[in-house]
This record gives structure tokens, C-alpha cells and sequence, in this order.
């Protein structure tokens, strides 16, 4: 597979290059000087000729996908982007930060051709909802996403996730390049609610509720046997995408992931703690693969979103256009078992999954 590009400006690269002590290649230094400097000029004239429009945007009423990677976040995510009194952050946006303000409206009024995503085959147009991570990779903004570019860091990069344990400029950064760009889509969306998901919100629940005082949150989870391997090779596929360097051995990638978790429950238990009945649900990913649009309506009626029967038709039918798509079920091997039963042992318990 060839490596692609992500769309990162001027800033994004140095910072990338500084923080991880990145040899100045002549790929790398054209990446940062060339489209990374084109893509810091369309940031600036986006934000000046935004300006007024950005003061007047509302981010109320927000709702917020939580997961860990390869739970489901993706499916629930354009399930829930269906209900067209709310909308969300397209590919298009989260790929193209710098300008898509301007050039969104033109893009999506073309047929583009669906492109497949690398870890797992499902359709992405350029209207589709996507992870917002993207975005704040490309802007400049620390991230996990990080390891994309450097997978030889994914155990440190993973680290970078919540704002909190970050720097005071670099936490001060990140608010400020999250809280343009969702203005910039609830804009771009005629001031409806936006719908967000990412994994890595999960670790940083604590400074969204800061910023999105009244979101709603809900949580996908997916039986940890599954989950695993689906992450190992999530990461795999990213970096055979996306790497400058080289990329480790499918064991270390498990090391990272398996010491992961852990640390991204804590961080969830920890953001989501007090937040009431009607601002944050808990859904199974077997449960609604076994029955969507009764899952979905459920997550309505727990967090007051709305009448589901003016969405319930899209929701039927777009599960009914999905109905032959499996997603891969692979059970760790070798000493793997054992060690996940072990450092998982309280996901386990916590959702509800036989450890067996």
C-alpha cells in the first residue's frame, strides 16, 4: 500500500518534527515548507474571513461519541448523523481544516467516488461524518494521531490525548484550534448541534464538559476479545497508510494497546464521573448490531434527544443497506490471552464481558 499524505500545515510538521526529534528528511521538509505552508495561509484567510460568523456560533446542545478504538464509534456515529436537526463534521472538513469553510459547499455538491477506509473496507465519501482528530492534527493541535506519522512513538503519542497533561501553551493550543473548528462546523451547519466522535475523547471527557458545559455523551462498548486484535491491526493498516518511519512489529503495537486501555478507562471513569442519566448513556456495540433501530431509540429517550419518529424510517433503512457487512472477529493467540484476561480484567467486569 502507498503511503498517503495527511494534510498538515506549517506549524503541525515543525511541531511534529520538534517534539519527536524527527531527522529533517527531504520528504519532511517538503511537507512542512511546501503544502504545509499553502495549508497555513488557507487557515489564515479561513479565519479572517470567518471572523464575525465564528463570534456568533453556538455549540449547545452538542453530542459526543465515546470508545475505544474499533468499539463501534464509527457506525454509531453515522447513525446518529442521519437526524438532520443535527450535524457534524464531514470528511471533507476534518481532512481539509484549513479551508473547508470555503470549499466544502462545492465539494459535496459533486458525486465524488466512495474511497474505502484502510483498517477494515467501509465506504467514506466526502460528506461522510468523520473524526474530528483529524482535524486537530492537521491544525496543529497535540495528538495521538501523531503515531500516525511516527509509529515508532505509539506507546508516548498515546500518552498525549487529554489537554490536561499536557503543557500550558500546548493545552491552551489545543482549546483554542478544538473549539474554531467545531464553530466552523456548527457554520458550515446552519447552527444546529453538532455530533462528535473520536476515540481519543475518551481520555479527555474533563475539558470537553469544560468547553461543551450542557454535550451529551454516549459511550459504545465492544467485547475486549474482539476489540483487541481490531486495534492491533487498525494501527497496522494507519501506519502502512501514513508513516514516515518505520513500523514496529505487530507485538509491540500489542504492547501499546495492551497498556492503553487501562489508562483510557481511568480517564473516562474519571470525565464522565457526576454527569447525570440524561446527559450520558453506556451501549453495547452487540446490542445494536442485534437490533439498531431499538438501540438507537433507546439512546433518544435516555438523553432526551428529540422525537426518533421523524428519524426512525432513515435508521431502518440505512441498517437494512448494511445488513451484509461483517465486521472482522479475530481472538488473540499465543500468550496474548492471558495477558489480556489479566490487564483487562477490570474492562471485563466493568461492561460485562465473559473472560473466558
Amino acid at each position: 500500500m502507498s503511503r498517503q499524505y495527511l494534510n498538515l500545515n506549517s506549524g503541525a510538521w515543525k511541531q511534529l518534527r520538534r517534539n519527536w526529534r524527527l531527522s529533517p528528511t527531504p520528504d519532511l521538509l517538503w511537507q512542512t515548507f511546501v503544502p504545509g505552508s499553502l495549508f497555513s495561509t488557507l487557515t489564515a484567510l479561513q479565519s479572517a474571513t470567518s471572523k464575525e460568523q465564528m463570534e456568533r456560533a453556538s455549540l449547545k446542545d452538542s453530542i459526543v461519541v465515546l470508545g475505544y478504538w474499533r468499539s463501534g464509534t464509527t457506525l454509531l456515529h453515522e447513525l446518529l448523523c442521519l437526524d438532520d436537526r443535527y450535524c457534524f463534521p464531514t470528511t471533507h472538513a476534518c481532512m481539509n481544516p484549513h479551508h473547508f469553510m470555503m470549499t466544502e459547499a462545492s465539494v459535496l455538491a459533486r458525486d465524488s467516488p466512495a474511497a474505502q477506509r484502510p483498517m477494515d473496507e467501509m465506504e467514506v465519501r466526502p460528506g461522510s461524518p468523520q473524526e474530528d482528530e483529524f482535524a486537530l492534527l492537521s491544525l496543529g493541535a497535540r495528538s495521538p494521531y501523531e503515531a500516525l506519522i511516527t509509529p515508532g512513538h505509539l506507546s508516548e503519542a498515546l500518552r498525549v490525548a487529554d489537554p490536561a497533561d499536557l503543557s500550558e501553551a500546548e493545552n491552551r493550543r489545543w482549546r483554542s484550534v478544538f473549539l474554531s473548528f467545531l464553530k466552523g462546523v456548527s457554520i458550515r451547519g446552519a447552527s444546529r448541534p453538532v455530533i462528535l466522535k473520536s476515540p481519543t475523547h475518551g481520555f479527555r471527557v474533563s475539558t470537553l464538559r469544560e468547553l461543551l458545559p450542557d454535550a451529551r455523551y454516549i459511550l459504545i462498548v465492544r467485547d475486549p476479545w474482539t476489540n483487541f486484535e481490531s486495534v492491533v491491526r487498525m494501527w497496522r493498516r494507519m501506519f502502512e497508510t501514513y508513516a514516515f518511519g518505520a513500523i514496529p512489529p505487530d507485538d509491540a503495537i500489542r504492547e501499546a494497546v495492551l497498556a492503553d486501555r487501562p489508562r483510557f478507562e481511568a480517564k473516562l471513569a474519571g470525565g464522565t464521573a457526576g454527569l447525570p442519566g440524561n446527559r450520558f448513556a453506556v451501549l453495547k456495540y452487540e446490542a445494536m448490531v442485534a437490533d439498531p433501530v431499538g438501540s438507537i431509540e433507546g439512546l433518544y429517550r435516555c438523553l432526551e434527544l428529540g422525537d426518533f419518529g421523524t428519524v426512525r424510517g432513515r435508521i431502518a433503512a440505512e441498517t437494512a443497506r448494511r445488513s451484509e457487512y461483517r465486521a472482522r472477529s479475530h481472538r488473540p493467540s499465543g500468550v496474548w490471552p492471558e495477558r489480556i484476561a489479566s490487564a483487562w480484567m477490570d474492562v471485563f467486569v466493568h461492561y460485562g464481558y465473559d473472560i473466558s
